[in-house]
């Protein structure tokens, strides 16, 4: 390339990157005014509109949350919250994987097995939060099997759909030059389901989120489901609208730490998720 073309083409890619700057900081300043505006009408209807018992406002949940993270007390209800999650996250999607595997390989035995898991996945799993409560208490580990139902199907699915989606000649011409199972595994199955997989993962751990906090809200003595569900009892609406932002706040984090697994995923033009998703 010419010394005038190496300047140009570096032209371009300046202005490529100051267009892509400028449209983050619209995005980021729209995302404020839009939150900055929902809290000046929901103070503005507090108490003129609506009455305080049923929004309550601004400045009560604001005070709310300055107590609750000056306690620690608080954060010892997060850590139970992020703990039950986080193993159900990993419980739920290493399970998925590794049954996913050999029933995708073995299209016979998917088949005779594909309706019960449908049947199972059919079940609201907030309807299987009491049961599981009856049978490991009301500890930790109902929370973490409620979580890890949440993200189990997901990624079954998904890494099944993933696994199938590899073209059969490619698969065919492995064998013929000779390629291991292991070989064919590493090299073709694992890179053309990988983009499922870490799809299936990203939209999942903010599910296991939600199974945790549910457990939490049907029956237990920690976690911030419990906080929010005795705020609730007690008729402190800024408790609840507190306890609510927090998990809210907690789900947007470990959704945003997540986005880098769309840069590995770029070599793939589309994911569709079983369930309509596109990543």
């Amino acid at each position: 390339m010419s010394e005038t073309g190496a300047r140009v083409l570096a032209q371009v890619r300046r202005r490529g990157t100051r267009r892509r700057r400028a449209r983050r900081a619209v995005v980021w300043a729209s995302r404020l005014a839009l939150a900055a505006g929902a809290i000046v009408v929901w103070d503005l209807i507090s108490g003129t509109l609506v009455r305080p018992f049923f929004i309550s406002s601004p400045e009560a949940v604001a005070a709310r949350l300055l107590s609750w993270f000056g306690s620690a007390d608080f954060w010892f209800h997060a850590r139970f919250t992020l703990t039950s999650a986080g193993l159900g996250f990993l419980a739920g999607a290493a399970s998925g994987v590794v049954l996913a595997w050999p029933l995708a390989l073995r299209r016979v035995a998917y088949r005779v097995v594909e309706p019960y898991f449908l049947v199972a996945y059919s079940i609201p799993a907030v309807a299987l939060g009491p049961v599981f409560i009856l049978w490991f208490g009301i500890g930790l580990t109902p929370k973490i099997v409620l979580a890890a139902y949440f993200v189990f199907f997901v990624v079954f699915v998904n890494t099944v759909e993933g696994i199938r989606q590899v073209p059969q000649g490619l698969l065919d011409v492995t064998r013929v030059m000779g390629g291991t199972r292991w070989a064919t595994m590493r090299s073709v199955l694992l890179p053309g389901a990988l983009p499922y997989i870490l799809a299936a993962l990203r939209i999942t751990l903010p599910a296991a989120m939600i199974g945790a906090v549910v457990g939490e809200f049907i029956a237990s003595n920690r976690g911030i489901g419990y906080l929010t569900r005795a705020a609730a009892g007690r008729y402190q609406t800024a408790g609840v609208i507190a306890g609510t932002i927090v998990l809210a706040a907690i789900v947007l984090l470990l959704s945003m730490s997540l986005r880098p697994l769309s840069r590995v995923l770029r070599w793939r033009p589309e994911v569709r998720l079983r369930g309509g998703d596109t990543l």
